[in-house]
């Protein structure tokens, strides 16, 4: 194809930060708040105009998952920070039990207040925010990168930090400074499909509830009227035959996942997760601009099904959808340790563990309909820091969803309170090697522990106060995945 050549040209530097953090995700959030706390100068930048990522640019609901089944919060720090400022501030009901009998815990929250409350905390941690920037380039010397361009509205620019941590969740920087990765699953590349979320408001709760308990045959696990009365926040799961029946008949696109999947937030709202578009490359241009074509028609073909479907929906309406489709995977780079299913399904600990983790093994297929769910909160993990140091890269750190993780065990760090959790150690990490002016791989991983613990970041073999919510402990746990299309491959 015909190429150009541009002009050699001087790019202004407008930063030189100790810590650049690159994405505001909850990663990204975790990262720069951690980082500032302790001293070091941080940027954070961000291409949308206000920060969150999932949590405010797919309008992904709710977090999972702080607990294990016994009610132990596993995920504090910074994340649980969150979730109580988030409840204070009337932006969440805070952990309520989750409705599907899957996961350990949910925690519903208010996108729009969610923003605001972010910037809060960034504000008050010293945190330098840098919006509408995107990052387009990583210059890279001897195995340190010197130099990150941007470009925005006020043109092509460069920042020259000591430390960088990439929160892009496509791994972005790593990955333009040269560091190797796997797209997707290994073996052959196909990745977790796209799906954008939306949010209802209008539902009458009284009839919804009452239209779960006439059909709860039709749900996941046959909940009792106990169950369903007993729920502060409704988690909807099922009716796989009835949506089987509307893609046969047309009336929903083939590509729709196969089955209602919804949350209730606060203020009477829904976010509802069941648009579902496979074969996205989520670094691809192209195939972004398909996915949200294509999603956007069903997030309407959905609504007017839930309307003609479910009780409580007959005046319901369509608050808002995504800014973007959510992407759940893309690449994971090469670490120095890359973290496996067995290490999660064994409840691995690790000397530099500097995060944990318990959500499920959740895959949605890369190819048909059937979904890998192992159920949250059976066992707990810890994420080792080296999961978070792209070989060959002597001052830039990953977090969130693009460390070092096979595409299985990807399938349970990628949720938003442990990506935060994650951040958290990524940001502490950054801010400790700062101060000793020292590359990445030198740093005490011992220290960088206590440190955490000290932050009140949960770590497995500490000495810490359990935190023990007894209203949360899951009476649930080894579901069959009737009316849900789940499936246990590692039951046994």
């Amino acid at each position: 194809m015909k190429q150009i050549i541009e002009k050699e040209r001087e790019t202004k530097v407008i930063a030189t930060p100790d810590v650049l953090v690159v994405g505001s995700g909850p990663a990204g959030i975790g990262a720069a708040i951690a980082s500032a706390r302790m001293g070091a100068d941080t940027l954070l930048v961000e291409k949308y105009g206000f920060v969150g990522g999932n949590m405010t640019v797919a309008m992904v609901n709710p977090m999972f998952t702080f607990h294990d089944i016994n009610g132990r919060q596993v995920i504090n720090g910074i994340a649980g920070e969150f979730a109580a400022r988030m409840v204070k501030e009337g932006v969440s009901a805070g952990h309520v039990t989750d409705m599907t009998f899957d996961n350990a815990s949910m925690t519903p929250f208010d996108p729009e207040g969610c923003k605001v409350l972010l910037f809060k905390m960034l504000e008050e941690a010293g945190v330098r925010i840098l919006l509408h920037t995107l990052v387009v380039d990583t210059q890279v010397e001897e195995g340190s990168a010197n130099a990150v361009i941007i470009e925005s509205k006020s043109g092509r620019q460069a920042i020259c930090p000591r430390y960088i941590i990439d929160c892009s969740a496509d791994a972005d920087v790593a990955v333009s400074a040269g560091a190797g990765y796997v797209a997707g699953r290994k073996e052959d590349g196909a990745m977790q499909p796209v799906t954008l979320y939306f949010r209802i408001g209008g539902v009458n709760n009284v009839e919804l509830r009452q239209w779960m308990k006439d059909n709860r045959n039709l749900l996941k696990d046959d909940p009792t009227d106990e169950e369903i009365d007993s729920q502060k926040a409704i988690a909807f799961l099922g009716l796989n035959e009835i949506v089987k029946m509307a893609v046969d008949t047309g009336e929903l696109d083939d590509e729709v996942a196969p089955r209602i999947l919804m949350y209730e937030l606060p203020y009477g709202q829904f976010s509802v997760n069941t648009t579902r578009l496979q074969n996205i490359d989520g670094t691809d241009t192209e195939d972004l601009t398909r996915a949200e074509v294509v999603l956007r028609k069903q997030v309407i073909q959905v609504f007017h099904f839930l309307k003609k479907h479910i009780g409580g929906f007959n005046n319901s309406f369509i608050i808002d959808s995504g800014i973007q489709v959510g992407i759940r995977e893309t690449r994971h780079i090469e670490g120095d340790y890359t973290l496996s299913e067995t290490d999660i399904l064994n409840g691995s600990t690790f000397c530099d563990g500097i995060a944990c983790g318990t959500f499920a093994i959740d895959i949605h297929p890369p190819h048909g309909k059937q979904q890998i769910f192992t159920g949250s909160g059976k066992v707990v993990y810890e994420i080792p820091y080296r999961c978070l140091l792209p070989i060959g890269l002597d001052n830039l750190l990953v977090a969130g969803r693009c460390i070092s993780v096979t595409h299985t065990a990807f399938g349970s760090i990628r949720v938003m309170a442990t990506c935060m959790a994650m951040g958290q150690g990524a940001g502490t990490a950054a801010a400790l090697v700062a101060k000793r002016n020292i590359t990445t791989r030198e740093i005490d991983t011992a220290e960088l522990r206590r440190e955490l613990v000290s932050q009140k970041q949960f770590l497995l073999n500490e000495n810490q106060e359990n935190i023990v919510d007894k209203g949360l402990i899951l009476n649930r746990v080894n579901s069959d995945g009737k009316n849900a299309g789940h499936y246990n491959p590692f039951q046994k």
